[in-house]
């Protein structure tokens, strides 16, 4: 397995009651009931009555900048420690379709045709959310990530950044018309004491839609505030038990016949590029 995949680095924490989850269903818990869902939990209880220090919500981030984690456990239960290596799992089988069919890691077509025929995923909403860059000593990159990925600081916001570095690149590529999208996979695991659930995100940009990003690069500050449009499509991960199962004996040095078999699946999903 890539190492960067699975490394994941500390990005530091925000308050709970601060943290707006991707999760529609921990947002529910998070939003409209959580003093009640805290005093259904027996292993709050101590805290409560110990008047302990105000609840946390820890993000970390791997290396690649692909999956992301929102936690309000320091410690997760094993079923949830389960489901999101799973996701580790699955998306290092997924960059290695990309790979071995000749695939840009931001290619969003290729992405799509993984994510829409594998049935691992399903589709929930898209997401929009407009971004204000704003003039400055600010750089472009930091803007976008800190509207994106709030909380994200040190090495975590240099990696994001990075991402958008590459995707620049992607822009740059002689082969990119006005029309072409670029795209960016985002797994976000969160934890809601013990309730985990796994949104992902597949974000989406071309020339035509980021003119003013793509104008200039993004790791300077810009002269003038402008605003932009970034969107993406959303998913449920639905974790498939074959997945979870062979995920815990993975073994970098002996890799299961499982994870090959699910390799070629995910390969044969995606749509030959044109002659």
């Amino acid at each position: 397995m890539d190492t960067h995949i699975n490394n994941f680095l500390e990005c530091g924490s925000q308050p709970l009651k601060d943290y707006k989850f991707v999760s529609s269903d921990l947002s529910k818990h998070h939003d409209v009931a959580l003093p009640k869902f805290r005093e259904s939990l027996p292993m709050l209880r101590a805290a409560v009555a110990s008047n302990d220090t105000e609840q946390s919500v820890l993000f970390r981030m791997n290396q690649t900048g692909n999956i992301y984690y929102a936690t309000s456990s320091p410690q997760l239960n094993e079923a949830t420690k389960k489901l999101f290596d799973s996701v580790t799992v699955l998306f290092t089988a997924m960059t290695k379709a990309l790979r071995d069919n000749g695939f840009s890691l931001f290619d969003y077509q290729a992405w799509s045709d993984i994510i829409g025929k594998s049935n691992y995923f399903v589709e929930v909403q898209k997401f929009q959310k407009n971004l204000e860059i704003k003039s400055g000593a600010v750089s472009i990159d930091t803007q976008i990530v800190q509207q994106l990925l709030p909380g994200l600081t040190g090495n975590s916001l240099d990696i994001a950044k990075n991402i958008l570095s590459a995707l620049s690149g992607e822009f740059s590529a002689s082969s990119a018309t006005e029309e072409t999208k670029i795209g960016h996979i985002l797994f976000i695991c969160e934890e809601l004491f013990g309730a985990p659930s796994i949104t992902v995100r597949l974000f989406f940009a071309s020339k035509k839609t980021h003119k003013s990003v793509v104008s200039s690069p993004c790791y300077k500050s810009t002269n003038s505030s402008f605003e932009q449009l970034q969107e993406s499509n959303t998913f449920l991960f639905v974790s498939p038990d074959t997945i979870a199962e062979f995920a815990s004996k993975f073994d970098p040095e002996k890799v299961p016949e499982e994870f090959n078999t699910l390799i070629k699946h995910l390969g044969d999903l995606i749509k030959p590029k044109s002659a």
